[in-house]
């Protein structure tokens, strides 16, 4: 191999690091999560969960809605395989029922236009979380953003522990 062929290729992988590289950067991401939190609601201190919006990318991210969700039943796979086929779609959020947080009187503090580097928190009181449990054969739950050009982001599954 001459000189000249290892630089060729040595400036093709470059080259091709670097566009894939820019291409992940112009591409706007947020990322969700549910955690365990206390707040304060009319000077006492409540627990519930907080739903975190992170923006860690270097564009703004445009949000219009926040939802949590809850299982409302357990699904087997023959219906998870029918579901694939019907919506060509994974089947993971079969079974989970979406629920708009202002059902609950939460401001979700939507719309909003998330800057670079910045975050927001919506709190979900415990009273609001036993409601939605009520029905449920578990306690989890999860969050989902959708950004205005209706994109979904999912936390993951978050386990709520029984109190006394």
């Amino acid at each position: 191999m001459k000189v000249t062929d290892i630089l060729a290729i040595y400036a093709a992988l470059l080259s091709t690091i670097v566009f894939v590289w820019n291409i992940r950067r112009a591409i706007p991401r947020y990322k969700v999560e549910v955690v365990f939190g206390v707040d304060t609601i009319d000077c006492e201190y409540v627990s519930g969960a907080y739903i975190s919006v992170k923006n860690p990318s270097s564009h703004t991210v445009h949000l219009a809605n926040i939802s949590i969700l809850y299982p409302f039943g357990k699904r087997n796979l023959f219906e998870k395989l029918k579901h694939a086929l019907k919506y060509r779609r994974l089947p993971s959020f079969v079974g989970w029922c979406h629920s708009s947080l202002s059902n609950y009187d939460i401001d979700d503090k939507c719309p909003i236009a998330l800057e670079p580097g910045t975050s927001i928190g919506v709190f979900v009181p415990e009273d609001v979380l036993e409601k939605i449990f009520e029905d449920c054969e578990e306690r989890l739950i999860k969050a989902s953003v959708q950004d205005k050009l209706w994109r979904n982001k999912y936390s993951r599954k978050f386990e709520y522990p029984k109190t006394n």
